[in-house]
């Protein structure tokens, strides 16, 4: 017999709300930071800048975070956090014009407080849903991610600007933050203090690598962590080259990228829905390194979108140069849309898979070190390709580096997949001194 949804469970249900509002104030409010970024400043640099304030601060309090989520009571954190967030949005809104070093405290204090919130609020998750139906939560649980971008970057943010601007925003986002603390008030007190502080004297570095010794030593769990990073890491890189290589590819313009990559969105919810029947007749560990080698075909193919369009049409009789007049676009442009809905579905199965494995075989006690341990190896693994990307990009042109992108994530997915064959480490005895 089918186990119902999840979403007919109240807890579930009430921690999936509370997680759809506040992300979708959360992407409104940085769409509206970035626009500001934009307005006020001439130079390209800044926008580069406004891409670092969310990784600066996972590397600066990421590993501090997962700690403090094991300590303290997790419904507590989540309803001090979206009251804190509430907070900021009434100073933003009551401030003077913004300025350009103004917004960048901003997103740089939204960012921080996501490092606190996002492994508590995970934690939380795996505490009210049972082990064997991990996958199926943490795919409902990326679906209420996709619908929050949904209506906070693409629909909610571009009518709030036009209609109010930047304080309209700011005010909206507060009252979607303030309805998410009384969402999570609502919650069952779990994970409450799941374990203590040694009285004995220890070393903060020790404190603070617990996450990072036990993945280490449980092969698995890494190979879990090493999948999902190197999809991140894959996005933030494209997000530096599209630009580019709309331009210069595609023959259109940068604004252009929400539409040119849109039908990505539905390769998503494919994905977040298949995700769990490929947990449950493969395995999860195999099904996010196969969509994981999947995406990077799929970024390899943005690299040789002139011959990928040959194949569609010359090879498998599609008419593609008919729908692209129907929809006024060019065929390289169709080809790229076309691209985007398997590169989609392949981040999203890894996402779910990735996640499940590695909520599955980490203590209750560690949750929230294990997940910022995994955000930290994920900003710290982006920064440089991230900044590479762009660099590399103006001397080689953006398809020769699409490919390179998705050779390197091949490379190392395939060395995780041989790391993680390696017998692995029990739990038991997995080192968490």
């Amino acid at each position: 017999m089918e186990n119902p949804s999840l979403l007919n469970d109240a807890d579930f249900r009430t921690l999936w709300l509370s997680r759809m509002l506040s992300q979708t104030a959360q992407g409104a409010l940085l769409y509206a930071m970035l626009i500001l970024v934009v307005d006020l400043s001439d130079r390209s640099i800044y926008s580069s800048l406004f891409v670092l304030c969310s990784i600066v601060p996972s590397m600066l309090f990421g590993l501090p975070a997962g700690v403090v989520v094991d300590v303290v009571p997790r419904r507590g954190l989540l309803v001090i956090l979206n009251l804190l967030r509430f907070a900021f949005m009434l100073f933003i809104v009551s401030a003077s014009e913004p300025s350009l070093s103004a917004v960048f405290a901003a997103t740089l204090g939204i960012w921080v407080i996501h490092q606190f919130y996002s492994p508590a609020e995970s934690s939380v998750m795996s505490s009210i849903v049972p082990v064997a139906r991990y996958t199926s939560a943490q795919a409902l649980f990326n679906l209420a991610l996709t619908i929050a971008q949904a209506l906070g970057l693409v629909l909610l943010a571009p009518l709030l600007l036009r209609a109010g601007g930047p304080r309209l925003v700011f005010a909206f986002c507060g009252l979607l933050f303030l309805s998410a603390a009384v969402l999570t008030m609502l919650l069952p007190a779990v994970g409450r203090a799941q374990r203590r502080l040694s009285h004995q004297r220890r070393r903060i570095s020790d404190i603070l690598s617990e996450g990072w010794r036990f993945v280490r030593g449980d092969r698995q769990t890494f190979e879990a962590i090493l999948d999902d990073v190197l999809v991140s890491i894959g996005m933030s890189a494209l997000v530096v080259i599209v630009p580019f290589y709309l331009e210069r590819v595609l023959g259109t313009s940068k604004e252009n990228t929400v539409f040119v990559f849109a039908p990505a969105a539905l390769g998503l919810v494919l994905g977040l829905r298949i995700a769990p029947f490929f947990g449950k007749v493969i395995g999860e560990r195999m099904s996010a390194t196969l969509s994981l080698f999947a995406f990077a075909v799929c970024v390899a193919a943005l690299g040789f979108v002139e011959q990928a369009y040959d194949i569609l049409t010359d090879t498998l009789r599609l008419p593609l140069d008919r729908i692209a007049d129907v929809l006024s676009i060019s065929p390289l442009i169709l080809v790229a849309m076309l691209i985007s809905i398997p590169a989609g579905f392949a981040s999203a199965v890894v996402n779910v898979a990735a996640r499940s494995v590695l909520l599955a075989r980490t203590p209750e006690p560690m949750r929230g070190q294990v997940i910022a341990t995994q955000g930290l190896i994920g900003n710290i693994g982006s920064l440089v390709p991230t900044l590479l990307a762009g660099i590399a990009t103006d001397i080689f042109g953006a398809q020769p580096i699409a490919v390179a992108i998705a050779l390197a994530i091949a490379l190392v997915a395939l060395a995780a997949h041989a790391w993680g064959r390696r017998p692995p480490v029990p739990i038991e005895t997995a080192s968490l001194a």
